[in-house]
Parts: C-alpha cells; structure tokens; sequence
C-alpha cells in the first residue's frame, strides 16, 4: 500500500496549522505601528502578505477544481506576484479584514482537498497544463501550499521581529 493518503494527510494537517497559527499571531499584534513594517526595503506589510495568501488560497481552490473535473487548471494572469499585490493596493487594506477573507479562502480550499478521495493516485498526479512547469499536479500543488503558507509565517514572524 502507497504511503501518499498519510503524506496528504500530514500535509492537510499542516496547512490547518499553519492557517491556526498565522490567524493567533497576526490577531494577537497589540502595537498598531507593526502593520506598517515590512519585510525589508521594498518587501511586504502584512496586509500584502495576508492579501496575497487570500488570492493564493483562491487561485489553488479553482485550480484543484478544475485539475478534480478532468479539465485545465485556469492559467496565470501574466503578472508577477508583487504586481497583482500592488495593484490590489493590499498595503492600504485593513489586516483583520484580509485576515478573515484568507481564513475563509484557506477553509474553503482545505475542505475541497479533504472531500477528495486520498488513495485515488490518478486524481493526485494528474498533470496541469504543460504551461505550469511540465504537469503541475495536485498532489504538487498541496506540497507546495502547506510551503507557501509556511514560508509566510515566517515572513510574518521576520516583520513583527524588525
């Protein structure tokens, strides 16, 4: 018997985490002026860091959707990931606000790959569209959202530290 079902559910089980653990730490900023920090020079406030996971969230939901009906993930918008973040003027935006709205992306998408049937290796590595690095497939993409989350944390935690 394949040991993936266990890997995705340690993996599912690490985005729940890292999703309890971004929302404990970003609602428990007593100082106001940390919201205006960022991650370095030209990096990232947590309002952009909180707005990014939300689309992120979003954008993997959809694709995971599509990759589970047999079809083409949607393709990307073109733009790099600090653009999209500008241009949504993220930095402006209220952190609890985007705080909500990632946690009810991330839900959302986590109970979609928990509804899916874990041992059903096709579905996991299905390959994507040529265009996502050579047949991204689910089972990448989960890998690599219990990451990114992760990676975020600990921009979060390098923000409130500076």
């Amino acid at each position: 018997m394949s040991p993936m079902p266990r890997y995705r559910r340690w993996q599912l089980m690490a985005m729940e985490k890292n999703m309890l653990n971004i929302e404990h730490l970003v609602s428990t900023i007593s100082d106001p002026a940390i919201f205006e920090k960022r991650d370095g020079g030209d990096g990232w406030n947590i309002s952009e860091v909180l707005g990014h996971l939300g689309d992120t969230d979003s954008y993997f939901l959809a694709r995971a959707r599509a990759l589970a009906e047999g079809g083409d993930p949607p393709g990307g918008s073109g733009r790099s990931v600090d653009e999209r973040v500008k241009d949504a003027g993220y930095a402006e935006q209220d952190a609890m606000d985007l705080l909500q709205r990632w946690l009810q992306a991330s839900a959302d998408y986590h109970a979609f790959l928990a509804s899916l049937p874990e041992d059903d290796e096709e579905l996991w590595e299905r390959p994507g569209r040529p265009a996502d690095g050579g047949g991204f497939t689910l089972n990448d993409q989960l890998i690599l959202s219990a990451y990114h989350d992760l990676d975020h944390l600990h921009q979060i935690v390098k923000i409130i530290k500076s």
